[in-house]
């Protein structure tokens, strides 16, 4: 890794900012990771301790011609993220509400790949790149779960830790995002026959980031997924999400103004109940792709996961 990186990442992230496709949020991440609500989103499980294994894996990328001094200056900055999370979900016997509540802990680690790539006036190409693994920012969760025949739903409030591997210089990757948030939202899972239509809708409240005093906005993020029962236990439909940054950016670290960020998603996505012996397990699997992005990154996203009852 080049130790110039922070400065030719600088060039591009300062041409990037000024132009239309400029990146809002800092780093162009929400601390919520969108897609993570599908088939069964508003479900809280009966009384048990669960154990989700996930994988996911983003690539996307920042592409634009901008003009400085009259010049033009094509900048570019591509990223690959691969992240793997374990989720334990415990709920209680007792009931609160006549509810079900669930107490819940994600831990990530993940690898990261960026690559910054400036273009000149005269055609001369500077390029650098930094990647590597780390600890990602911890999740806790509390939810209440109601169901009554064929409609679940689901309140919750998360708070995002900024646990993960953080370098302010950039000199190393950075996994974590050094931004404390709380995510409250909503989801439910409506069922008929053998149709399942699922909703979830958040609200990101973040705080700044210390290091480099940058307050990102307040986000909105939808998600939503619709599926039919093909056979027992395994359901196959639609998937996507639609993310809005409801709130500008601010505090000193945002020199460049209070950009605001958005973008869509579809794709297919399947789930599939069986037992193993006597234990209950979940396998799922989504894809994700992106478009109406604006002021952040364009990409997509592919998911795996797998639950068990203990």
């Amino acid at each position: 890794m080049n130790r110039n990186f922070p400065c030719v990442a600088a060039v591009v992230l300062f041409t990037s900012l000024t132009c239309a496709d400029a990146h809002a949020d800092e780093f162009a991440f929400s601390s919520y990771g969108l897609g993570a609500a599908a088939f069964g989103a508003g479900v809280t499980p009966p009384a048990g301790t669960y154990v989700t294994f996930a994988s996911a894996y983003y690539e996307g990328e920042i592409n634009g011609p901008v003009t400085i001094g009259g010049r033009v200056i094509n900048v570019g900055m591509g990223a690959e993220f691969f992240s793997q999370a374990t989720n334990i979900l415990y709920v209680p016997e007792a009931k609160i509400f006549g509810a079900n509540l669930g107490l819940s802990v994600t831990i990530p680690v993940g690898h990261i790949d960026i690559e910054a790539q400036v273009t000149g006036p005269l055609g001369n190409t500077v390029t650098e790149s930094v990647d590597g693994w780390g600890f990602g920012d911890v999740n806790a969760r509390a939810q209440l779960g109601w169901s009554r025949k064929d409609f679940s739903h689901t309140a919750y409030v998360q708070v995002v830790a900024p646990t993960g591997k953080y370098d302010p210089n950039g000199l190393q990757p950075n996994i974590g995002l050094n931004r404390p948030g709380i995510d409250v939202g909503w989801a439910f899972t409506w069922t008929v026959s053998k149709l399942q239509v699922n909703g979830a809708a958040g609200v990101t409240f973040n705080s700044e980031n210390k290091e480099t005093n940058y307050d990102s906005g307040t986000d909105f993020h939808f998600e939503w997924a619709v599926g039919y029962e093909i056979c027992t236990g395994l359901v196959l439909g639609v998937v996507g999400y639609d993310y809005r940054q409801i709130s500008g950016d601010s505090g000193p670290g945002a020199v460049l103004g209070p950009f605001q960020g958005d973008v869509d998603a579809i794709g297919g996505g399947l789930s599939y109940t069986t037992l193993v012996g006597q234990t209950p397990v979940v396998l799922s699997a989504r894809h994700y792709e992106e478009f109406n992005a604006k002021r952040r990154m364009d990409g997509s996203t592919s998911m795996l996961s797998g639950t068990v009852r203990f």
